[in-house]
């Protein structure tokens, strides 16, 4: 009887926590401004890549998928951490601190083109794969628009300018999605989606400076803001290296393993798994961590129960979905793709565990961050990286290029548990809300391989 009513104690404390991220969620809100957006965006390229798929061979999106991952690798070495410190500096609306900043953003988005171009061949040649060289050299333009976009991106974070932010981004998304599709038509080659990247860093860059009130902005270098923002990116920088080799050694290691036709249909897979992604990155970023930066500012004795009273329809909706296309991998292939793809769901089976994760280990990222614990975001990366050398090292050795797929399908569980260490040693974590986030991706699972088995039924009955 007592158990009962500490639990039912449990449950009453947990809605009353969520009514006011409930609130906060309804249609009105930027959350929901956010998710919609997202979940249009993620909807329409599912059906841009349907369409595009019997335009263009795996062969062009096996290009495409590594040129990609080379962009990722530059970036990531060079992350600065620019975002997360001007959202959570106290100087972050001033002019002087934000010219300082967006100056070192600009030079970092040119040099990162000139890498880019500078590695196309010899990438090329490595890789074995010569009509690699002319696409990544033209696309590493995009890298120097983007360098170039005001800092109202960020900014808008603190301003709780997320819807206007949102639509942005899908404004951007839509020229680079129609961008491609008039290309491909016309092109029917890797060279449609490169023009359509190019397109898309243009429209994000220039409504960065015309859509947001006092976006201007001028070349100016203060030595001491610098600084800061050295020895704040020094961890961000450190775990990023860390992310690009944990999140892009399956392509750039597969892509060496496998034809260009296995590395295209590899990332479909790949593309499906990490669309929903977008959400979790989206709504940590521009929701979580600047309502957590707040929090510790204002009142950092409601730390735990911000974090936790988030935890609205948003959060266990994005579970239960990604459950869902874990339970749902085989049938969402065969109805979406050309049947040249169908060896795609054997991947999306494997890599959609990661993606009902990620929503988990990135929110307990964004609160340690959030609270001045930047080291942590290099300590769980280091814990991925970890497992992923030895599961994977396992992984090759039984069973093929395979079980490096299992390995980087289960590397979000070792990157939980020490999370949950972490807050737990801060007396921030409490694992009945994780156990009832567990049970919301389990139901989607349940559901979502009932309604796979079914629609394939009909499917073959036909």
């Amino acid at each position: 009887m007592e158990m009962l009513q500490s639990g039912l104690s449990f449950v009453g404390s947990m809605k009353a926590r969520m009514k006011p991220a409930l609130s906060r969620q309804r249609l009105t809100g930027p959350s929901a401004t956010l998710i919609g957006t997202t979940v249009a965006m993620n909807m329409l390229r599912i059906a841009n890549t349907m369409v595009l798929t019997r335009l263009l061979a795996p062969s062009d999106y096996g290009l495409i998928s590594v040129v990609m991952a080379i962009f990722f690798v530059i970036v990531m070495i060079t992350d600065t951490g620019c975002q997360p410190f001007v959202v959570r500096h106290e100087r972050g609306l001033e002019r002087d601190f934000l010219d300082t900043v967006w100056t070192i953003h600009l030079v970092r988005g040119i040099i990162n083109a000139l890498i880019a171009i500078a590695l196309a061949v010899p990438l090329a040649r490595l890789l074995e794969k010569p009509a690699l060289a002319p696409l990544l050299a033209v696309a590493a333009v995009s890298l120097a628009i983007d360098g170039a976009a005001s800092l109202s991106l960020f900014t808008a974070l603190r301003q709780k300018m997320v819807r206007k932010l949102s639509l942005v981004d899908f404004t951007a998304f839509i020229i680079q999605l129609l961008v491609g599709l008039v290309a491909a038509w016309f092109l029917r080659n890797a060279w449609a989606i490169i023009i359509a990247i190019i397109a898309q860093s243009l429209t994000r860059t220039v409504a960065s400076f015309i859509v947001f009130p006092a976006a201007g902005r001028r070349l100016r270098m203060e030595w001491p803001i610098a600084s800061e923002l050295w020895r704040f990116s020094r961890m961000i920088a450190a775990s990023s290296v860390l992310t690009l080799v944990i999140s892009q050694v399956d392509r750039l290691v597969l892509a060496r393993l496998f034809s260009l036709s296995q590395f295209g249909v590899y990332s479909i897979a790949g593309s499906l798994a990490t669309a929903p992604v977008m959400v979790v990155h989206l709504y940590t970023s521009r929701i979580v961590y600047p309502a957590l930066a707040d929090t510790w500012r204002t009142a950092p004795e409601r730390l735990r129960q911000t974090f936790y009273g988030m935890r609205g329809a948003v959060f266990y909706g994005y579970l239960f979905a990604a459950g869902g296309l874990l339970g749902s991998a085989t049938l969402v292939v065969r109805i979406l793709y050309d049947p040249r793809y169908i060896e795609a769901s054997r991947y999306l089976h494997l890599l959609a565990i990661t993606t009902a994760m990620i929503m988990l280990t990135k929110s307990m990222n964004e609160f340690l961050v959030a609270i001045g614990h930047v080291r942590a975001t290099l300590e769980i990366n280091v814990v991925r990286l970890c497992w992923l050398v030895a599961a994977a090292a396992l992984g090759f050795v039984a069973i093929g290029p395979i079980g490096i797929v299992v390995a980087l399908a289960l590397i979000e569980f070792p990157a939980y548990l020490y999370g949950a260490f972490r807050l737990a040693k801060l007396h921030l974590y409490s694992p009945l809300y994780d156990l009832i986030a567990f049970a919301t991706i389990a139901a989607g699972v349940a559901v979502g391989s009932a309604g796979s088995a079914i629609g394939m039924m009909l499917l073959a009955s036909r």
